[in-house]
């Protein structure tokens, strides 16, 4: 009896964790998309285009299609087959915008001004803000008070938007809650390296005691101290407290601090050796790079590349350095180039996995 029990409750709770998401799947000449459920039960048939399209369908999702007469027509759908936001459609670097904690971008074409549906086309977010991320633990990033601002071209002038290929935001960056309280403004000069706009704020802290050598705290206006991880601080912190100390005690890199595998670089060709194969034959140049680097003939920039990637992914960070150009006579200048270190956290602990 008692097993019979333990089995009817592993049944119930497999059944209650089976995935509700439907996925995309292409037409026979892989024009047109359209959604299965997981057990591959067809729940709308191809008629999408999928240009800009997610693939996954959770609750609601932004599509194209065909409208007849030589027009397309783009609008939000959710499950129940409900169309809404037609006008509204947010697109941002050729993609519609996807669904987070049941709430999806739309641009309000009148005003030009980003807000929130959820999924049944009821504005929980009011067209407010002139950008927003997505929602993640609660709270989204957005932009307000903003303009648009044109990059200077490669001859040193700044066209008027938007006459101008690439451009940004220039206001106040500021985080919200899910009834759209703005709890914090993030000064300018520390958004870069503070709040990853797309990846670290997904995992913040709330109330907790952290060390604020890797962590960037904020009061909210709700009372709430609101805490982010900055994987540049942390390797930073690491490499100049603990890696180059121990370089200049042991005068070279230890075993301890590669990986297993090392992508190694040479002459633009790029393969993966065991450690053992690396530290016997091409550790050499390596060594010298950070040798010549505390001899200051090397600036030296850190680059988080898991910006875009996907939350589970371990923290990779590139170590790009720089020769210093010393003497700034054309004739006799030294010849401007870079070398790439990459370091991927594992665990506690930062290991070398690519290297020139």
């Amino acid at each position: 009896m008692k097993i019979f029990i333990f089995c009817f409750f592993i049944s119930v709770f497999c059944f209650g964790q089976e995935d509700p998401n439907w996925y995309g799947f292409y037409n026979s000449d892989s024009t047109k998309i359209g959604f299965k459920d997981v057990k591959g039960n067809i729940k709308i048939e191809p008629k999408f285009q999928p240009a800009m399209m997610s693939q996954v369908f959770k609750n609601v999702i932004a599509v194209l299609e065909y409208a007849g007469n030589n027009r397309n027509e783009q609008y939000y759908l959710n499950k129940n087959g409900k169309k809404f936001g037609k006008d509204s459609v947010y697109i941002f670097d050729f993609e519609y915008a996807v669904e987070s904690e049941g709430k999806i971008k739309f641009r309000d074409r009148k005003t030009d001004k980003v807000g929130f549906f959820d999924n049944t086309g009821k504005v929980v977010i009011p067209a407010i803000y002139n950008d927003a991320g997505d929602f993640h633990n609660g709270i989204a990033m957005i932009m307000k008070d903003g303009v648009r601002k044109c990059w200077k071209e490669d001859n040193g002038n700044q066209p008027e938007y938007p006459n101008c290929e690439h451009w940004s935001w220039e206001g106040k960056t500021m985080m919200i809650n899910t009834k759209n309280q703005e709890l914090f403004e993030i000064p300018e000069k520390y958004l870069i390296i503070s709040i990853d706009y797309d990846n670290i704020y997904k995992n913040f802290k709330l109330n907790e005691k952290v060390n604020p050598d890797i962590y960037t705290s904020y009061k909210g206006n709700d009372g709430n101290m609101y805490s982010f991880y900055n994987s540049e601080k942390d390797f930073k912190k690491w490499f100049e407290t603990v890696f180059l100390p121990n370089f200049k005690t042991y005068g070279k890199i230890l075993e301890k601090y590669y990986a297993d595998t090392v992508s190694w670089r040479n002459n633009e060709k790029e393969k993966n050796i065991s450690k053992t194969v690396f530290l016997k034959n091409y550790d050499k140049k390596i060594n010298t790079l950070i040798k010549e680097y505390l001899q200051k003939k090397y600036d030296i920039d850190f680059f988080d590349e898991n910006t875009f990637k996907e939350p589970e992914n371990n923290i990779s960070i590139n170590v790009q350095l720089t020769s210093k150009i010393e003497d700034h006579n054309p004739e006799s200048a030294v010849k401007f180039h870079y070398e790439n270190i990459v370091f991927k956290k594992i665990g506690d602990r930062f290991y070398i996995t690519n290297a020139p």
